[in-house]
């Protein structure tokens, strides 16, 4: 058995070798996809589907416009444009792990990200849930759902366990009691995710700890998270999800030449504040 492990370490030493002569993303590379794919997601989500309920669908019930054409927007904005945005989130993760091996202070790391975390939650119960905190009376806020930077939050608090509950010994029972505790504290910050219903939930815990898992070799990191995502959604790896993977086999290692290192925490909670201010312009130029 420890020939076999070798001989697969071995094989993927090899892989990582080959891949270090075709990678050239950057971090900051990786960061700039996954926005322009959340840009894209949030802009379907925020804008377009309500355009499609109170535009295009107020065309279908005058005879301006076609069933047939109204689903092929339909199907165009919910399954076209919303599955390029399925590529943000696993990059976010993938970025996380590595922002968290290479901090110099991680414990103000996870405090910054709380503290963005209740800063953007105004702006995302007001983006994605106004309709339904107005109609049970907590707007602005809405209690049900929590924005991805907890998510984040508690992806980091996951990460700091799991190096916590490293084992450097060579005892049998050292190694075996670390693997438990880390089994036990993925396990924990999972179910913690789903009860207070973070944007993606346990896929956002288990996503981060793959990729921190298996630090060491970048093919062991796209194999571990296509398991992780199969086991968190029950679905087949989309294509997106597939190019998502291919974009992480290509990143180099360094971060690149800007500091874009505060840019994801600012512009989250500000884009989605001017899509849903673009929604209440488009909704008062209808109404006149």
């Amino acid at each position: 058995m420890k020939v076999l492990f070798e001989r697969i370490n071995g094989g993927a030493d090899c892989l990582d070798r080959r891949l270090e002569q075709v990678q050239f993303l950057t971090g900051n590379s990786l960061k700039m996809i996954a926005v322009m794919a959340m840009v894209i997601d949030h802009t379907c989500k925020i804008v377009l589907q309500w355009l499609l309920s109170n535009y295009w669908g107020v065309m279908v019930d005058t005879g301006k416009l076609s069933w047939e054409q109204f689903e092929k927007i339909d199907y165009f904005i919910r399954f076209d444009l919303q599955s390029i945005g399925t590529i943000a989130f696993p990059l976010f993760c993938f970025l996380l792990a590595e922002g968290f091996q290479h901090t110099r202070n991680k414990k103000r790391y996870i405090g910054l990200m709380l503290v963005f975390a209740l800063i953007s939650e105004i702006p995302f119960d007001i983006g994605f849930f106004s309709r339904y905190s107005l109609m049970e009376g907590t707007f602005p806020f809405y209690l049900k759902y929590q924005n991805v930077f907890f998510t984040l939050f508690l992806g980091l608090l996951t990460l700091a366990c799991l190096e916590r509950c490293s084992c450097k010994s060579q005892v049998r029972t050292d190694k075996i009691k670390s693997v438990v505790l880390q089994v036990v504290s993925v396990a924990l910050f999972s179910v913690i995710a789903e009860l207070i219903r973070c944007d993606y939930g346990i896929q956002g815990i288990l996503f981060i700890s793959a990729f921190y898992v298996c630090r060491s070799h970048r093919v062991y990191q796209v194999l571990l998270f296509l398991l992780a995502y199969m086991g968190a959604t029950g679905n087949q790896p989309t294509m997106c999800i597939l190019f998502t993977c291919l974009l992480i086999l290509l990143y180099n290692g360094r971060r690149g030449k800007l500091k874009l290192k505060r840019f994801f925490y600012v512009f989250y909670p500000l884009h989605i504040t001017i899509l849903y201010l673009f929604r209440l312009l488009l909704e008062k130029s209808m109404i006149t």
